[in-house]
């Protein structure tokens, strides 16, 4: 995962510019009128995303016609962002496309590659749509990990994955991603997470969390994968000029420059993994 600024946006002008958009008068009274429950969620949101405890947030369990409180429902909360932010025509479009330009260089925060493509619900408008346009609840991601995130809504902090605004320090500056190299035609990458024994269990627990809830040990295997076969011609260079050697010490500089940037990319555990395998060095690279 990658940290990512949050927006600096206020929950009230993303809420005031949906509801200037709706052309019913009613629909517009009536959530102007349960304002006060929008920003204790939004608060309630904020204050437990702070201490990694959004788990506790109770989802709603209607269907689209029913009631979430005062007299607007699921279907109307929803709406607020399907029809009012994301639109390119609606006032509140630049909310959304600000959302996006958060991460850096458009790469995905949460798999730290694909190309970010779209705002994905952290907790999930259809579970929980008080939160619907809440900035602090929308992430830039990409498709793949908008729409092949596991639904299953987390029922404790174990199984909260990472959220790229609140969960920073330790999650970022040290190695819980590693890789193994099978010894295969080409070589495969096989990944893996060892969370460092020092950290508390929930922490260990949420980096697993994380790394299944996303299924990223296929998609970092399949983008080792075309690594490697761009590798090949590269390190026989080196392994002609200095054999084994000069194999490990090429791939040793790449995994110091993939671990400054980003300590648990595949492309650090990936290099850190090929450097130490006498396999590889000695000619599986081939």
């Amino acid at each position: 995962m990658r940290a990512i600024p949050p927006p600096q946006l206020t929950f009230n002008d993303v809420l005031n510019t949906c509801v200037g958009s709706i052309s019913c008068q009613t629909l517009t009274q009536n959530i102007n009128a349960i304002n006060p429950q929008l920003n204790n969620s939004v608060q309630d949101f904020d204050t437990k995303a702070a201490t990694a405890d959004l788990f506790q947030i109770q989802t709603f369990t209607g269907n689209d016609d029913a009631v979430v409180t005062g007299q607007v429902t699921k279907a109307e909360l929803k709406g607020l962002y399907t029809f009012h932010m994301v639109p390119a025509r609606k006032p509140a479009r630049q909310y959304y496309d600000q959302i996006m330009m958060q991460a850096p260089l458009r790469i995905c925060p949460f798999c730290g590659f694909g190309q970010v493509d779209t705002l994905d619900h952290y907790l999930p408008k259809a579970k929980f749509p008080l939160l619907s346009i809440h900035p602090n609840n929308l992430v830039p991601s990409c498709t793949p990990c908008n729409k092949g995130k596991n639904a299953g809504i987390a029922t404790s902090k174990n199984e909260q994955c990472l959220h790229p605004y609140f969960d920073l320090g330790h999650f970022i500056n040290e190695q819980w991603l590693f890789a193994d190299v099978i010894q295969t035609t080409p070589a495969t990458i096989r990944y893996f997470v060892r969370a460092p024994g020092h950290w508390n269990a929930s922490d260990q627990a949420r980096v697993n969390s994380h790394f299944d809830d996303f299924k990223l040990a296929n998609r970092f295997s399949i983008q080792a994968g075309d690594e490697i076969s761009n590798l090949r011609v590269e390190l026989d260079i080196d392994f002609q000029i200095s054999q084994q050697a000069g194999v490990e010490q090429a791939l040793l500089k790449k995994h110091t420059v993939a671990s400054l940037q980003h300590t648990n990319s595949w492309k650090t555990a990936m290099y850190q993994a090929l450097a130490a395998s006498n396999w590889y060095c000695s000619g599986g690279f081939k």
